[in-house]
């Protein structure tokens, strides 16, 4: 029989009884949002859930990681403009995220994980992260499953450029997990009209701020058309066996001791 991992199945005396000495506690972030015309909004939401359930099942029981319910709606403010898609924005979300860091604090948890599957919450984490560290001495980890691994398969420049939302990854993905959040007679190939030449949307030193309603009228961000449910699988396994090395890593980290030993410089 394996250990209980979900926090909210467990009494408050066996919260407090957990040994948190080498144990981590996982926020799950999702989000609702448009994911083109073929796949469901809480396409991100359930990646998340998901992801983590089955990396979990995968740790074996020495190692202590625990998880909350998923907060179901984030910043994905990026989708404004499409029915379907829901936001906190970037002050109300750090300061939930920051109220539940001082209740896993409260509880006794020295280590928290904001773990996300949505693109547009990791800027906003990192920073975030950061932030709860210094004001509660909590050790804290942002985990976004999707790119923990490199793609095992091989895909087009355009797709590894522009394949962010809704593409082959996503589509593929949910294909394996959840086929019936995949619209399958309305999947599509679509690209945005990104003509500069030292501009990115993201991730690198120089870039601009958009919204998808500047590029993609439909939402969907490259070529879902190329998505199997074997690609999915594929590209799943490449994750939780990356997470199956990330979180017991995770579970035992402790930062170095810098504190002068007695008697040191005398």
């Amino acid at each position: 029989m394996t250990i209980e991992r979900n926090i909210a199945r467990m009494t408050w005396p066996e919260v407090r009884d957990l040994d948190k000495t080498e144990a981590a506690l996982v926020l799950p972030l999702g989000s609702l949002e448009q994911h083109g015309p073929h796949l469901t909004v809480d396409t991100d939401l359930y990646f998340s859930d998901r992801f983590l359930d089955l990396a979990l099942e995968r740790l074996p029981d020495a190692v202590k990681v625990y998880r909350l319910p998923i907060l179901p709606i984030s910043k994905s403010n990026e989708h404004a403009g499409f029915p379907g898609s829901f936001w906190l924005s970037a002050a109300t979300l750090t300061a939930v995220v920051q109220d539940i860091a001082a209740s896993a604090l409260a509880s006794g948890f020295r280590r928290l994980v904001l773990w996300n599957c949505h693109g547009g919450n990791r800027a906003l984490l990192e920073v975030l992260a950061r932030d709860v560290r210094a004001k509660t001495g909590l050790m804290v980890f942002q985990l976004f499953p999707s790119a923990i691994a490199r793609d095992p398969l091989e895909v087009t420049e355009a797709e590894a450029a522009f394949g962010i939302h809704a593409g082959d990854w996503e589509t593929s993905v949910m294909l394996a997990l959840s086929p019936d959040r995949v619209r399958q007679d309305r999947v599509e190939a679509a690209f945005p009209d990104f003509t500069a030449r030292h501009l990115s949307l993201e991730f690198k030193g120089a870039t601009v701020a958009w919204l998808t309603r500047d590029f993609q009228p439909t939402g969907t961000w490259g070529d879902a058309t190329v998505a199997t449910a074997e690609r999915g699988r594929v590209r799943v396994e490449a994750v939780l066996q990356r997470l199956a090395d990330v979180l017991p890593e995770v579970a035992a980290f402790e930062f170095p001791d810098l504190r002068p030993s007695p008697g040191a410089g005398s």
